[in-house]
């Protein structure tokens, strides 16, 4: 009977975190996704879960793609480069960092973990003035090669790659690779890199959060309006239309509440969807080394 009881209990307690989670987080994108569907008077006198049309959303949307000949979308290329680029350097960074730091021994390599978990406390915030003035002197601010450089510094990545090889890779059989004739790079590629799926998608996933959500970076080191990424470039617009502020008085740009919320959508909906389609790999990578061997 008491075992009973404290399942009904555990079961009672996950199933009201997972309700606080939906509520606090699952009712605010589901309304984004509604809201994206109504007009402007709709969004005020409809309850707000209602639904719209897809004629509404299509037009709304349209307003909004067609601003100055196409702009939106001149910043959603530029998303994808940037973080395209940044992801994919990333990976060719982090994964090699990681297994080097997991499975080889040299001089400084305790001291490399440690700054790379300094790294990963950071404050990025606290590094952007160094980024500017290193971008600066090489000639890269206000480029595509300046800002994908910037992005791909992911510390995070790095020690996620040697946890994962920490625990899911055992030394031994590197070492009697090594007995066999292998050097560290061949066992990389034959053994570290086809083990690494899970882990390629766990990076990949949270470095393409990280960049395609990428402002405060690209808000510094880039001023040309034509190479903005959509964070940025939606923000001038929202900001500059006053859609969000009801106080200030109607601009002459075709932006308004409904505009704001398709612009929202457009940030967040490429994510959603990259999680859906990676859910698989991104699951398993989380869940690799959780029991060694």
């Amino acid at each position: 009977m008491n075992q009973a009881r404290k399942f009904r209990i555990s079961h009672f307690v996950i199933w009201s975190i997972l309700a606080f989670f939906i509520i606090v987080y699952g009712v605010p994108l589901l309304w984004l996704l509604l809201a994206g569907t109504r007009t402007e008077s709709s969004l005020i006198s409809d309850t707000p879960l209602s639904f719209g049309s897809f004629a509404t959303m299509k037009e709304t949307f349209l307003n909004l793609i067609r601003y100055n000949s196409g702009q939106v979308m001149t910043w959603a290329l530029n998303s994808v480069i940037y973080t395209v680029g940044s992801v994919t350097l990333t990976l060719l960074a982090c994964i090699p960092a990681g297994y080097a730091l997991a499975m080889a021994e040299f001089r400084g390599r305790k001291l490399i973990l440690i700054l790379t978990l300094v790294a990963m406390i950071t404050p990025s915030q606290a590094i952007i003035l160094p980024i500017f003035l290193e971008m600066t002197f090489l000639g890269l601010t206000n480029t595509y090669t300046g800002l994908i450089l910037a992005s791909s510094f992911f510390p995070f990545g790095v020690y996620l790659a040697y946890i994962y090889y920490t625990t899911s890779l055992p030394k031994s059989v590197i070492e009697s690779a090594r007995v066999d004739g292998c050097g560290q790079l061949q066992c990389f590629i034959h053994m570290g890199l086809p083990m690494a799926k899970p882990l390629l998608a766990l990076v990949a996933f949270f470095s393409f959060v990280n960049n395609w959500n990428n402002y405060f970076l690209a808000f510094i080191l880039i001023s040309d309006d034509s190479k903005q990424n959509l964070p940025v470039g939606l923000t001038t617009l929202i900001s500059a239309s006053g859609a969000l502020n009801a106080q200030e008085a109607a601009s002459n740009l075709p932006v308004g509440q409904p505009e704001a919320i398709q612009a929202a959508i457009l940030v967040v909906l490429p994510i959603i969807l990259v999680f859906l389609v990676s859910q698989k790999h991104v699951r398993s990578g989380l869940n690799a080394g959780a029991e060694k061997g």
